[in-house]
Order: C-alpha cells, then structure tokens, then sequence
C-alpha cells in the first residue's frame, strides 16, 4: 500500500497500507487538475467525499452500505454537475447559463492538497539528446553468449569506480513484457561465496531505484546530482540486485495491457524467469544463498516470488539457491493490518473521537474484504489514509495535520529523497545503465491492474516460507502505515507449524555493541523466523537507521545470534 514504501511509488500519490498502505504504495493517477475544468474523476470524488463525511458514516455505523453510499455520491456528482453546466441540457437551460469566468466548479478548497510518496513524478523521459538503444540481454542469454552479455552489461558511471551491471530480461514474449535490473557485485574479497540478495520496493508500483539511492544501496544523489558513497551499504554484506517490479514499474515495460500483472501468482512468475535468466548471465553465483527482500507492497510480492521458487524448483532442470526472505514493514495481510485507530491514539495523533471513527471505518474495509468486495475495501481505506485516488485531504491528514505517515515523529519527507530521479533522467545515465529513451514510469497503470490484489492477503505464500526457509519480518518502531502492532497482529492470527513457539519466544534486547547505551531494537527468535523491531525506525528503516539495518541484515544473513 506505501513504501511495505515502499516504500516505494513514482508519482504523486501515496503508499496504500495495506492496500494502499504499506508498500510503497500507490500514487495518485493523472489528471487534468490544472486545466481550469472538473473531470468526472473530480465529481466522483467530491461525492465521495460527501458520503465520507455524512453523520452516518462519521458515527461509526457499520450497516451503512455502499448500495447506499453509491446512491448518495451520484446525487452529489449530479447537483455538482449542474453546478458546472454539465449534466441535463434542459435542466440546465431553466437557469442562466453562466459564462467560463463566472463558472463554479467544484469546490476544492485543498487542490494543493498532495500526500507525499516515494516516487515523485509520473514519467521521467529524455529527448533532448542521443542515448543508445535500451540492452536486453534475452536474447545473448539464449545464444550462450554469456560473455558478451556480461560485457554489454556493465556500467560505466563517472563519479563512481563501482562495479555494476544492468540491464532487461524479457519476462513474457508474447507482450513484449521486460524487466529492468540493477546488480551490484559484493564488495569481499570473493563475491562468488556472498549471498545475493534481491530487493524489491513496494508501491504497488514503486520503483527500486529507490532503495538503491536513498536507503542501501552503494551511493546516494546530493542536491547537486553527484554520487555520494554510502557507509552502510549492503554491498558490504552480499551481491545485490535491484529490480523494478512489476512490470510497468519504474524502468521496467510492456508492449501491451495484457502484460501488466493482475495478482501475485503472475508478480511471483515474472519475477522467477527474471531470477532463471540472472543466474544464467551470472553462473558464478549460483553456489551462494539466495535471499529475497523487500518493503511494504514488497510484503506481498517477496512471498510470491518465494513460493513460485518453492513450488517450482523440486523439478526444475535448473534450480535457485533459494535460503530465506526478509520483509521490512510489509503488507501481507490486509484484513489483519487494520488497527488504526488504537496506533493513532496511543502515539498521540487522535483523540477518542477520531480513535472510534477509525475503528467503525476499519470495520468496514474487513467486511468488505470478507465478502471479497476488493475494490469497496480500497476506496473506503483510501480516503481514510492513503489518498492515492481520493483528491481530497485524508481524513489521517485532517486530524493529524501530517501528509507523511511513514514516521509518525516527521510531517514531510526528508530533505534530498528523490534527487536520484533527476539523476536518472540525465542522458549520460541512461547510457550507462542501457535504458535508452524508455519511460521511467511510476506505477499508475500497476496499481490500476493490481486494484483487485491489494486488499487480498499474502499468508497463504509466507506460510510454507515460515515452515521451509529462513525468515525475517521486521517493522520500524515509528511507522503507521505498516506499523508494528499491525504485523504482530497478523503473526499472532498465522496457522503454521512453528506458530506456537514463535508466540511463546523470549523477547531480546538487541544493541548493535555490548557497550552501546541505546538498544538497535527488540528481538523475537524461534527455529528459523526472526520478527524484530527497529527502534526510531519508519516505513524506510535502512534509510531512518542505517547502522542498526546493516547490523540486523549482517547478523541474519550470517546466521548470527541477538544476543549481546
């Protein structure tokens, strides 16, 4: 939902927790906003708006249903209609018909009103100047061209003497659907004997250029868009690859709409021939483990991507080292991951007016998920949060002033996110990575293929994970949108055969040193699952606490105990 902002969306809209939540959620889709005219979408949303704020539904009552709510919106978006001079030509004509200057539209006194995510624009594409051709390296991959390939793949960026490689594998022929990849050898004396650690940002729909750049990866953006190293790179710990996903996301692309993914199964099978052709180009890594990770929406594709690899490899010719997943403030199972209105209160964000009102509205979004009303589920939480399709302030935004709910002691987003994306859209990087002139895309027509995914729970992928795989779920002490009594939530419900002694297991103090004065956070072990809290950690925890994340990944990735 946002970046488990994924954290992490490239236009202006925002995470959907859950379902618009926790991942790096969604981001709010184009529009003719500054045109002067109201589209139907504006209307729409207005009537919405009223129907979210009628005393019913403010009072919690939990049999208001959506027959009716629908029923009140058409009237709204009628009245408003005529009020803009659409609608019945005749009913219109009965009034003076007032000139476009004396027009009224829609009232919309917050058009300024944008919650922030991850992903700051819609498109990034470059056309004033020559790039090369976009490399997809299929085809080489397929002629065992393996050397050349690898060749073709390496970057070369000034500023930087990391050793890298990227480029596209096509994931599906038939709609020309391509994948974009970043991969970062490890910086050891041997990287053949690192694990490789894919990372996956959420949205859904959010670019993993953002963790590259902003939270872990060799180097950052500064103000200025030169390239700063970074002392807590994962680099340091394994080979990473940095992969844009879904299809349609970030650089990634597709011909047609029928590539887009519509549900995690066809996420999972996207993204396991990308791995198939990985290991391929890069055979030497085949010996090492392989672990999976990633945040927010990424809490549901990191399962998937497992699972296929789980059901897959006992009978494939060529197998993947697959060892374990790590999943950072994720959104795994929305109806269990509702519980805002007591997370809001207890931190201090809502009094118990607004507490109750959440409750009722949260009450709403799990009937309907009961009832597999997908869409409905979206809608409701989406004006109650996350405003990727809502226009309006949120009601989060209304009571807590806050259009930023990925780290509840900050208003807005740290100074200098987002610099990578205009980086990236200078010609010599594209030459450098092998994008040629394709869209940076952020998302939008990810999130509207997936709409029926996002309020669908994961668990019934991470459940064989727990019982097969090393797993780590950890959460950031200071997010709300993927907060972490909404993940205890869910693990304390989860059926599996390791549940009981992960429910009964001793908690942990956790401090990077012995003689560190301020514990990294709070520990939770039994047999092979890790949960963890990250203390002054958010939604981006290697970005909020980059020594305490690259300490937790260390300890993990080296079967390492928390005990100090």
């Amino acid at each position: 939902m946002a970046p488990l902002f994924g954290i992490l969306c490239f236009t202006a809209g925002v995470l959907l927790l859950a379902g618009s939540s926790c991942a790096l959620r969604s981001r709010r889709p184009e529009n003719d906003e500054d045109s002067g005219t109201v589209s139907e979408s504006d209307l729409l949303m207005n009537g919405l708006r009223n129907v979210i704020l009628h005393p019913e539904v403010q009072a919690g009552n939990t049999d208001w249903d959506l027959q009716r709510s629908r029923k009140m919106a058409k009237k709204h978006i009628r009245h408003a209609s005529l009020q803009t001079g659409g609608g019945n030509a005749e009913q219109s004509s009965a009034k003076e018909s007032p000139g476009p200057s004396k027009r009224k539209a829609v009232p919309n006194a917050e058009k300024s009103w944008k919650p922030w995510k991850p992903n700051g624009f819609n498109h990034l594409f470059a056309t004033d100047c020559p790039v090369d051709d976009l490399l997809i390296l299929t085809p080489l991959i397929k002629a065992g061209q393996i050397q050349e390939a690898q060749q073709k793949a390496q970057v070369h960026l000034p500023g930087t003497d990391v050793l890298s490689y990227s480029g596209y594998f096509t994931v599906n022929a038939s709609d020309n659907s391509n994948t974009f990849f970043w991969f970062f050898p490890a910086e050891v004396a041997i990287p053949e004997d690192a694990p490789v650690v894919v990372w996956l940002q959420g949205g859904p729909g959010a670019t993993s250029m953002f963790g590259l750049f902003d939270e872990h990866g060799p180097f950052s953006v500064t103000d200025d868009l030169r390239l700063k190293s970074r002392d807590f790179r994962w680099t340091l710990l394994a080979n990473v690859i940095y992969i844009d996903n879904p299809v349609g996301t970030g650089f990634s692309f597709t011909a047609t709409d029928d590539g887009y993914a519509r549900n995690e199964d066809q996420v999972g099978a996207n993204l396991y021939e990308a791995l198939l052709q990985f290991y391929q180009l890069f055979p030497q890594y085949q010996d090492g483990d392989l672990y999976l990770t990633g945040e927010s929406y990424a809490g549901k594709y990191v399962p998937a991507l497992g699972y296929t690899i789980h059901v897959n490899n006992p009978n494939a010719t060529q197998k993947l080292p697959f060892k374990g997943v790590a999943i950072g403030n994720g959104f795994v199972d929305p109806e269990n991951m509702l519980g805002f209105g007591d997370m809001l209160f207890q931190v201090g964000l809502a009094d118990t007016v607004e507490r109750d009102y959440l409750k009722a509205q949260t009450i709403l979004i799990q009937k309907a998920i009961q009832e597999k009303r997908w869409r409905d589920a979206f809608t409701i939480e989406d004006a109650l949060m996350d405003g990727d399709m809502f226009k309006y302030p949120t009601y989060f935004y209304n009571i807590t002033g806050s259009r930023y709910y990925y780290n509840y002691l900050q208003s807005a987003e740290p100074p200098g996110f987002g610099n990578y994306l205009n980086y990236l859209n200078q010609c010599f990087v594209r030459n450098a990575i092998h994008v040629g002139n394709q869209v940076f895309d952020g998302g939008n027509k990810v999130e509207k293929y997936l709409l029926e995914d996002i309020f669908q729970t994961a668990k019934q992928y991470l459940i064989p994970l727990l019982e097969n795989y090393r797993v780590l779920i950890y959460n950031g002490q200071l997010d709300l949108i993927c907060g972490l009594p909404l993940t205890e939530n869910y693990l304390n419900l989860l059926q599996w055969n390791g549940g009981d002694n992960y429910r009964n297991a001793e908690k942990v103090v956790w401090k990077v040193e012995q003689g560190d004065v301020e514990p990294a956070g709070f520990v939770r072990h039994s047999d092979n699952f890790y949960q963890v809290a990250v203390r002054g950690g958010g939604h981006m925890i290697p970005y909020d606490q980059p020594r305490f994340t690259f300490d937790l990944f260390y300890r993990f990735l080296n079967n390492g105990t928390f005990k100090n």
